[in-house]
């Protein structure tokens, strides 16, 4: 195999295995603390997004990942729905909602703007994370393993898109990096001791899940 396909293969790799450590957390422990629900909820529109553009341009390394990442975003929503006493149609209708829009553009606009489109909710549902991390009293339900290979993952999708001149995935790997590191800084910190910061919320309000 070339260069590109053994990084494809790492990269597929990668993607399947980011969720794995989050997903055995939360279904030993039960436990959702520190979880952003629109982060989940977000996962849900983006996987299927991503799911279809790997479909439309024929790369398994695209599709198997997704289809993983998928039913771990729908394990950890199901356990966010049940702890945060959420209904089915606030943890489900807005990311097949989201899903169907990205899937439209797909076949509307370029690759480059396809990209563009991917990175939007992708970095939002990162932020909403770190600021879950930030806010919560608890952070016991987040994987720092998981957030570690994210950034590995965005790095390795960085160099095969560029090896294939694939613009759309440089430019939502390049600005899910710089997310992913900042949610990574957040979940050490929160780990090494330091305290939530409330951020304008009332006092004795709940914030998770975010």
């Amino acid at each position: 195999m070339d260069l590109v396909t053994w990084i494809a293969l790492l990269g597929a790799v990668l993607a399947a295995g980011i969720s794995l450590p989050q997903f055995l957390l939360v279904v030993r422990t039960k436990t959702t603390h520190g979880l952003s629900l629109m982060a989940w909820v977000i996962a849900i529109g983006t996987g299927l997004g991503w799911l279809n553009h790997g479909i439309r341009l024929g790369v398994v390394n695209m599709i198997w990942p997704n289809l993983w990442s998928l039913t771990v975003a729908a394990t950890v929503l199901y356990f966010l729905r049940r702890n945060g006493r959420y209904s089915r149609l606030t943890a489900l209708l807005p990311g097949f909602a989201l899903a169907a829009v990205l899937i439209g553009m797909d076949y509307v606009v370029g690759s480059a703007a396809f990209g563009i489109t991917m990175a939007v909710p992708q970095v939002f549902g990162m932020l909403r994370q770190a600021l879950a991390l930030i806010r919560s009293p608890q952070v016991t339900g987040v994987s720092i393993m998981s957030w570690v290979l994210q950034v590995i993952n965005q790095v390795v999708w960085m160099a095969w898109a560029f090896l294939i001149h694939e613009s759309g995935t440089l430019i939502c790997a390049s600005a899910s990096l710089v997310s992913a590191a900042f949610v990574l800084t957040w979940r050490i910190l929160r780990a090494c001791g330091l305290g939530p910061i409330p951020l304008g919320q009332r006092a004795n309000v709940p914030v998770e899940p975010v």
